[in-house]
């Protein structure tokens, strides 16, 4: 069943009082891409999810946070085709994707959009399931909730690498043991201190480092 994605004129919350849909899902992607990257963003998750869905109808909606730095045309684009964030505080989903953004700041605390995405965290631990954390945003995740700093690299980890399944768990159930993986940044979680507080590494690389963990 292919994913619908929903503009701002026909994405609502889940209400209140719609009977369950057992095979109904929605999902809203907080896409804080760069502006070069909004649309594309937009067509690999409804790709990946189109691919996973199976018979369940998912309804995909879009928002961004506001504080995030655009251009004038990234702004028009998001002020257009996006919901406003604040229309989701009164929302409950089923999953919630987000993604991470260019770093302004050393200090992630330091960046525009950090009180907004710490607000985001606390909101998706009372009302999804489940929350994917990507990228810049999982960083930002790990430091709010669990006090874990990223690290700085000494060069940009930059390009496709292997990594190694190393635990299981559904997530990866029927992915194979390797999987080629991009990525694309100036930091890193070390997994010592995500096992350390609870968190669960899923796969790495030996010269990437943690590539997917989960808590």
């Amino acid at each position: 069943m292919p994913v619908r994605a929903e503009r701002p004129s026909t994405t609502r919350p889940l209400p209140g009082g719609d009977a369950p849909d057992a095979n109904r899902i929605e999902v809203a992607l907080v896409n804080n891409m760069p502006d070069v990257a909004l649309k594309a963003t937009e067509r690999q998750f409804v790709a990946l999810l189109g691919a996973t869905a199976g018979n369940l109808d998912v309804r995909l909606s879009f928002y961004a946070l506001p504080e995030v730095p655009r251009t004038d045309w990234g702004r028009r684009y998001v002020e257009n085709a996006y919901a406003s964030i604040d229309a989701l505080w009164s929302s409950r989903l089923d999953g919630l994707i987000v993604t991470g953004t260019e770093p302004q700041a050393p200090n992630l605390q330091d960046e525009p959009y950090w009180d907004s995405l710490t607000r985001l965290v606390d909101w998706a631990e009372q009302n999804t399931h489940s929350t994917v954390w990507s990228c810049l945003a999982a960083h930002a995740a790990v430091l709010y909730l669990d006090g874990i700093e990223r690290r700085p690299l000494g060069d940009k980890r930059f390009g496709v690498f292997e990594c190694a399944r190393v635990a299981d768990h559904p997530l990866t159930a029927g992915a194979p043991a390797r999987v080629p993986m991009p990525h694309s940044r100036w930091n890193e979680l070390p997994a010592d201190d995500l096992t350390r507080r609870g968190c669960r590494v899923l796969t790495r690389s030996d010269e990437a480092g943690v590539d997917m963990f989960v808590k």
